[in-house]
């Protein structure tokens, strides 16, 4: 009897053994894992923005000519200079962002703050070999009101290059121009003149988001305004024949703008998720 107690206690032992040894080779089981990491989805479109945008603007003029009366004659007429300083921009705009690459808007802007500048020099009346001066000058505003659309290139670390293109229109004023002439002493006035022109637009540039739903622009535009024209001179003292001349250009300038667009509909801004490290 107590051989047959000595077997069943030996099997026992040794069934129970394999089991012991495989419970003995697990790992204790991993710590519960933490909550996964929210990354921001980058949203299809961002929708409604609005948009608001200062800078300057470094002028050109083209085609400068001017004219006269018919029957008044100027000898060796020359057009020697047609310069104008900088302005200042500023402006607002309502957009729309149709998918992640592609947006357009309406904007509205006031250039502000130059000056036109004229030379013109003819022959006879300053000796047989001498010529003539005559200086110009006058005040340049512009409103321009441009449907633009851009192409985003793709975001990289939260910044987005774009091109795009503009047409609308343009409110060019001339202010009132002064005639001095420089070897003879005499002086003109020509009233201030607005005119509405075609307009076209060209840009480059790139958006960097600052906030969820704010974007910083940085900006450069080719921005043509179309044809100028200033009011006929009238010489002072009334009555002095000068030929009731009239100044006419293109104006077109190279601006530098920095803006502020806010999104109704954005996605949050990216954010990198930490790598996954697992301890046991």
């Amino acid at each position: 009897m107590g051989s047959l107690k000595a077997l069943v206690i030996t099997s026992a032992l040794a069934l129970a053994a394999p089991g012991a040894a495989f419970a003995a080779d697990l790992l204790p089981p991993a710590p519960p894992a933490e909550a996964p990491y929210a990354v921001a989805a980058a949203a299809e479109f961002s929708g409604w923005y609005l948009r608001g945008d200062v800078g300057a603007g470094f002028n050109r003029t083209h085609e400068a000519s001017s004219t006269f009366a018919a029957g008044f004659v100027v000898p060796g007429l020359r057009y020697d200079r047609s310069h104008i300083t900088a302005h200042g921009i500023i402006g607002a705009g309502v957009g729309y962002q149709f998918n992640n690459w592609f947006r357009a808007d309406i904007t509205g802007e006031y250039n502000f703050g130059s000056r036109w500048q004229g030379t013109e020099s003819y022959a006879g009346a300053c000796g047989p070999a001498a010529r003539c001066y005559d200086l110009y000058n006058a005040k340049i505003n512009s409103g321009v009101f441009l449907l633009n659309g851009y192409v985003d290139l793709g975001t990289w670390h939260n910044i987005t290059p774009y091109v795009g293109a503009g047409v609308g229109m343009t409110r060019n004023q001339i202010g009132s121009i002064t005639d001095l002439g420089v070897n003879t002493g005499g002086v003109g006035v020509g009233p201030g003149v607005a005119k509405w022109n075609f307009a076209w637009a060209l840009m480059a540039g790139a958006a960097v988001q600052i906030a969820p739903n704010w974007k910083m622009d940085f900006g450069y535009r080719y921005l043509d305004k179309g044809s100028m024209s200033g009011g006929a001179i009238v010489c002072l003292p009334v009555g002095i024949p000068c030929g009731f001349e009239t100044h006419k250009f293109r104006l077109a300038s190279h601006d530098f703008r920095i803006g502020l667009r806010y999104s109704f509909d954005s996605a949050p801004m990216a954010v990198a998720a930490p790598p996954l490290v697992r301890k046991y």
